[in-house]
C-alpha cells in the first residue's frame, strides 16, 4: 500500500514540508501543549484535513519534526546504517558520526527544542517521552547496531549499546550542558574535530577492550 506522500508528487511533498516547517516553528515558539493541529494548519496555509492526511496526530507530527532535524545532520536511523561500511575503519566511522552529532547538539533550533522539552516535561512527561523516542533513543539504537556490525559477532548487543551510550556521553560532556545554559558558544569546525577525536580515541580503547574479552 502506498500513501500520497510516498507517491512523491511535488504538490503533496511541498505541503508535507510546509506543514512540518510550520509545526517545527510553532513547537519552538508555543511549546507542544499550546500547539494544535488547527494552528499548524493556519500557519502552513493548508486545511486541517490536509494536515491529518500527512500526520495522523500531533504526537506523530512532533516526532517527525524531531526526526527531520536529526536527518538534516545525517543522524536518522536509515542514514546511520548507511554510514557503516566494511571499507571504513571503525575510528573513521565514529569520527564522522561524532562530528555530525556535535553539530546537531549545537544547532540553535535543536538547543531551543531541548529547552522547550525540558520546560514542559515538568508537567507533561508525554512530550519528553515523544522527544526521547524520536531523537536520542532512535539514534542510540542505530548507533548500537553500527558498533555491533563492526564487532563482527565478538560483542553482545547490550555491550554495543553500552559502548554507543558511552560515546554519546563523551561527545556531550560538559559542552552540551553549557550550551543549554547559554554559556558556551558554538564550536568551530576545527574545535569539533579535536573534541570528537578525543572521544573517538577513548571509545576505540573501550571497543578493543570488549573485543579482547571475547
Amino acid at each position: 500500500m502506498t500513501t500520497t506522500r510516498k507517491q512523491g508528487r511535488p504538490k503533496s511533498e511541498e505541503k508535507y514540508r510546509l506543514i512540518l516547517d510550520a509545526a517545527s516553528c510553532l513547537f519552538l515558539q508555543e511549546g507542544f501543549a499550546n500547539t494544535s493541529m488547527d494552528t499548524v494548519a493556519k500557519a502552513s496555509g493548508v486545511s486541517k484535513q490536509t494536515v491529518y492526511s500527512h500526520f495522523e496526530s500531533k504526537d506523530i507530527l512532533f516526532q517527525h519534526a524531531i526526526t527531520s532535524k536529526c536527518r538534516s545532520y545525517q543522524l536518522d536511523t536509515q542514514q546511520l546504517l548507511e554510514v557503516y561500511s566494511g571499507d571504513m575503519p571503525f575510528r573513521q566511522c565514529m569520527q564522522k558520526i561524532g562530528g555530525q552529532f556535535v553539530r546537531l547538539l549545537q544547532d540553535p533550533q535543536a538547543v531551543a527544542m531541548f529547552r522547550v522539552v525540558i520546560a514542559e516535561a515538568v508537567n507533561n512527561h508525554h512530550v519528553a517521552t515523544l522527544f526521547y523516542q524520536a531523537g536520542p533513543s532512535a539514534s542510540l539504537a542505530t548507533l548500537s547496531d553500527v558498533v555491533e556490525k563492526y564487532a563482527e559477532g565478538k560483542m553482545q548487543p547490550e555491550q554495543a549499546k553500552e559502548l554507543a551510550l558511552d560515546f554519546c556521553s563523551l561527545l556531550k560532556g560538559e559542552f552540551h550542558t553549557m550550551m543549554l545554559c547559554g554559556i558556551q558558544s558554538a564550536l568551530s569546525e576545527e574545535e569539533i574535530a579535536r573534541h570528537v577525536s578525543k572521544a573517538v580515541e577513548k571509545i576505540d580503547l573501550l571497543f578493543n577492550h570488549y573485543l579482547s574479552q571475547h
